[in-house]
């Protein structure tokens, strides 16, 4: 066979493979369409097929002594949606607003979304089984260790980074050589982790932090002040979702049962016992019961909603509602979500160095995409690069990083119609560029001291919730924001983006012009009006200490005062994390797997790592340095 020969054979293969992936025949071979009539009783119920449950219900099934399993998910499966772009990385925006989009809104906020419609900003989250892991960006960030460490040291006994750490290698399958040798990563697991195919911008960008010594590193590793490319849940050019990652290729389990298009509408209790679920499934309401426990897996909005239709939740409000009170606890109080500021763009006449939707879809791009996965039609929606800064006014008493800028390789790397912002408002800023080839940076507000609701507008559990996030409520907020912001615009007096003619985009918001050019204030009033949501709600459900009154879920993750009832998502992170609450639900599942089979899976790992950990943590304690301010010569 010549060499000519074999290198057509593995295009050929190589095509196949990447057409099988992405087209129906995966679902046709991987099983026959499972139909299995539902049971009055299961063992186990699980609530919401999403980010965590598609996680709980993968490994739970995974324990041949757990009868039965069934998992309720208001959304569709994935894989019968072929006609979406669910799986392409760089077209994540288009599923918005489709069936896979709750298609949420928050109420009109008082000191933010300003210059959106009515004052509303839109909140994307995810429907179907893979949830909000259908719609997200894909990147991987873990957050803090002191995050983590903060969670136990307020009540959250279990959570600290020690503890938490052996879940993240467990889940992961980690791509890149180098972090595979540390003893952060994991490999072989079920959530394929890669470097993101960079753009061009990205050696531009080492250039640019390396000039200002902030340093390249792992930020998933020891030390998260610092830059790293983007990682990314993506294999093969595909979204590596929770669904595919955990659930797809288990679901002809003989004890998992999954039930897409049931919309859960309450938890049955008896007395403070949950026994059951009410939902309803092809236009009728039906009830089924839990022989051992209820896991609400619905997320940091749908969990406190549906606690809230049953009883569970601030007594006053559901009297008001005429929902009888089971249990009078805090649900749907403190939440919390990343705030990103409007992007701060950089446009260079040199072409080459950026990705558009456009060039992803030029035809040697989607060669290299249906051949082999790669190209521009793999990019994580742009986003290229992300850094943690220290900000001037941090205090050095607090240890993990309070802003972080996302690099998108992109000067549009966002639609107005995705945000909700008024068409002559984006315009005002954001158009008639000077060139499509360019870069954006986006803030981000990861710790906000601002707090927000989630509430009921009737007791009828089509409605939706009222979401009110209060974004900049607490002044502090936008001005920590506007200090990233200024941070961001700086770079240009950098040497690498002279050297390749980068400018700014200057243009000024018209309702905020009167604060000057670029001055603290006109950016606060800037950040006020186009405001972005971080999509990383956290808190509803707060996990604590016995004593603690705004904890709704215990260490063990139990319902406080309710029995056989517990809660696994987003909701019960008791802060906003110094990552994205996607990466920390899938370890949040992991953990909540053994707790619930009494096991401890990840026993090995930690043995394996003991020793490494305890000379790692101590060399963290002295090697912990912080990253630079905005006090270099450039700022």
């Amino acid at each position: 066979m010549t060499n000519v020969t074999q290198v057509s054979i593995i295009v050929v293969l190589a095509a196949l493979l990447i057409a099988y992936q992405m087209s129906g025949i995966e679902e046709m071979v991987s099983r026959v369409f499972i139909k299995r009539d539902l049971k009055p009783k299961y063992d186990y119920i699980i609530v919401g097929g999403g980010t965590a449950g598609a996680v709980l219900a993968g490994r739970l099934s995974e324990d041949v002594n757990i009868k039965s399993i069934l998992l309720i998910e208001a959304g569709e499966n994935p894989t019968k949606k072929k006609k979406l772009p669910i799986d392409i990385p760089v077209l994540a925006d288009a599923l918005r607003g489709t069936e896979f989009d709750w298609k949420y809104e928050t109420v009109p906020q008082k000191d933010a979304c300003k210059g959106h419609n009515n004052s509303i900003c839109l909140w994307p989250s995810g429907k179907g089984l893979g949830g909000s892991s259908n719609l997200n960006y894909m990147q991987y960030l873990r957050g803090s260790r002191h995050d983590y460490d903060d969670w136990a040291n307020n009540g959250a006994v279990g959570w600290a980074y020690k503890d938490v750490l052996p879940y993240f290698i467990k889940s992961e399958d980690q791509r890149n050589g180098e972090f595979i040798r540390t003893v952060f990563h994991g490999f072989g697991g079920r959530l394929t982790v890669g470097d993101a195919n960079p753009a061009g911008i990205t050696k531009v960008i080492d250039l640019v932090f390396k000039e200002i010594g902030l340093k390249k590193r792992d930020i998933n590793g020891h030390n998260q002040f610092g830059w790293a490319p983007t990682q990314a849940t993506i294999r093969r050019g595909v979204r590596w979702s929770t669904y595919r990652a955990f659930l797809h290729g288990v679901m002809d389990r003989k004890n998992l049962h999954v039930l897409t298009q049931a919309n859960a509408h309450k938890i049955i209790f008896e007395g403070k016992t949950a026994v059951g679920v009410e939902f309803e499934y092809r236009g009728k309401v039906l009830k089924v019961q839990a022989e051992k426990e209820i896991f609400l897996t619905a997320g940091a909005i749908g969990t406190p909603k549906l606690l809230l239709l049953s009883g569970v939740g601030p007594k006053k409000h559901l009297q008001d509602l005429k929902i009888p009170v089971v249990a009078d606890l805090p649900v749907g109080s403190n939440l919390q979500d990343h705030v990103i500021g409007d992007g701060i763009e950089f446009f260079t006449p040199y072409p080459g160095l950026t990705i558009t939707a456009a060039k992803a879809e030029n035809f040697m791009s989607a060669w290299a995409y249906s051949l082999f996965g790669t190209g521009m039609k793999s990019s994580p929606r742009f986003r290229e690069a992300v850094a943690n800064i220290r900000l001037r006014n941090q205090p050095a008493s607090v240890n993990y990083p309070v802003v972080a800028l996302h690099i998108a390789s992109n000067p549009e790397a966002y639609q107005p119609e995705y945000l909700n912002v008024k068409e002559e408002v984006w315009e005002s800023v954001h158009g008639d560029p000077p060139s499509n080839d360019g870069f954006t940076i986006f803030p981000v507000l990861m710790h906000p001291k601002s707090r927000g609701t989630i509430r009921l507008q009737s007791n009828k559990p089509q409605d939706p919730p009222l979401i009110d996030p209060k974004y900049f409520s607490d002044e502090s907020d936008v001005k920590t924001l506007a200090e990233a912001y200024q941070f961001s615009r700086r770079l240009v007096h950098s040497k690498a983006l002279k050297d390749w003619e980068f400018q700014l985009n200057s243009n000024l918001l018209p309702q905020c012009s009167k604060f000057g050019n670029y001055t603290d204030q006109y950016i606060q009033c800037h950040l006020r009006h186009i405001t972005i949501p971080g999509n990383s709600p956290v808190g509803t459900c707060r996990m604590g200490g016995p004593n603690d009154p705004t904890a709704v879920v215990d260490p063990n993750l139990r319902v406080r005062g309710l029995k056989n009832l517990r809660i696994i998502d987003a909701s019960i992170i008791p802060s906003a994390m110094s990552g994205n609450s996607f990466t920390t639900q899938i370890m949040t599942a992991e953990k909540a797997a053994d707790m619930i089979k009494e096991k401890d899976t990840v026993k090995a790992i930690r043995d394996y790592f003991k020793h490494l950990l305890e000379t790692k943590h101590k060399r963290m304690r002295e090697e912990e340095e912080p990253a630079p301010t905005d006090k270099g010569k450039h700022h």
